[in-house]
C-alpha cells in the first residue's frame, strides 16, 4: 500500500483500490460484475480504509 492505493489483481488485470478516495455508490450502479475480490485482498482493503479514517 503506497499513498492510500492498493493494487487489486482481479481476472487477470490489476485494478487500484484508492482508500484515500472513499464514496459511496449505490448497488444498482453494478450492472456487470466483473469478479470477486479476495478475502485476503478484501483485509488489505479494510485495513487501508481504516487507516485513513485514523480508526486504527
Amino acid at each position: 500500500m503506497c499513498g492510500g492505493s492498493i493494487s487489486i489483481p482481479l481476472s487477470a488485470v490489476k485494478f487500484k483500490a484508492m482508500a484515500d478516495q472513499i464514496a459511496t455508490v449505490s448497488k444498482s450502479r453494478f450492472l456487470n460484475p466483473i469478479g470477486h475480490i479476495s478475502d485476503n485482498d478484501m483485509k488489505t482493503v479494510e485495513l487501508a480504509i481504516k487507516i485513513q479514517l485514523a480508526i486504527l
